[in-house]
């Protein structure tokens, strides 16, 4: 089995700043949904009586109590969740990196 030939380093550092510059975006737009989300609990929760609370506790108690799915079935689809959240990050480092190939051609012709 021949090994790959080792990439040269400007190719690396290119690939390196890519994959920095997706988690990154990934980090920012994640604590912005994050954020956003914890934002409207606290206003509904700051908007909730008890009298509305006790009014509708029986939907409060069933979406604690879940749907019921197996864990199987939930292993299952967090498998498939992450496979394809790592897909798309890796579809995002591949098309940074050749926007950053093409700025470095601009740049050193």
């Amino acid at each position: 089995m021949n090994p790959a030939p080792p990439l040269p380093d400007g190719i690396t550092t290119r690939r390196i700043v890519a994959r920095a510059i997706v988690a990154l975006l990934f980090g920012i737009a994640l604590s912005y949904a994050i954020g956003k989300s914890v934002e409207g609990d606290a206003a509904r929760g700051r908007a909730l009586t008890m009298k509305e609370y006790v009014a509708d506790f029986e939907s409060y108690r069933n979406h604690l109590i879940g749907n019921g799915s197996p864990i199987w079935a939930m292993i299952i689809a967090g498998v498939v969740i992450m496979v394809l959240v790592f897909a798309i990050y890796e579809l995002l480092v591949w098309l940074v990196d050749k926007v950053l190939r093409a700025m470095d051609r601009r740049m050193n012709p």
